[in-house]
């Protein structure tokens, strides 16, 4: 699987719309391997969502992120895993091994818009896969 990542200084940024650099790893049972590294400092919001596409992002695991820019990556059939915050590899091997929804990766105020606690289902689903 291919997971975007924003990294601010070996942790999740903790906003996605604004981040400065992202990490596109090639998640599979055993490891994470960065493919690659982007500086977004000058990649528009317009154009994140899109660029998520041309990289065949699968998931996308992140800290904050706004309603609008969220529905942009989903209507690309990206899965967003948000509102996650801490060490980026720590999180990563989270994902891999289903535990990223352990509270000590929760940023504050997770959950609280009802739109993703309506999606947390969806997402434990596609994380059995």
């Amino acid at each position: 699987m291919k997971v975007a990542v924003p990294e601010h200084q070996g942790r999740i940024a903790p906003v996605f719309d604004c981040c400065r650099r992202i990490l596109i790893v090639a998640q599979n049972e055993h490891e994470e391997e960065v493919i690659t590294e982007e500086d977004w400092s000058m990649v528009p919001r317009l154009a994140r969502a899109p660029r998520l596409n041309e990289l065949v992002v699968q998931c996308l695991l992140c800290g904050g992120i706004s309603c609008w820019m969220e529905d942009q990556i989903r209507k690309r059939g990206i899965r967003i895993i948000p509102w996650i915050s801490g060490d980026l590899w720590e999180a990563l091997k989270a994902l891999r091994n289903g535990s990223i929804y352990d509270p000590r990766y929760a940023m504050p105020g997770r959950g609280a818009c009802r739109r993703r606690r309506l999606g947390y289902q969806d997402n434990k689903e596609f994380l059995r896969k």
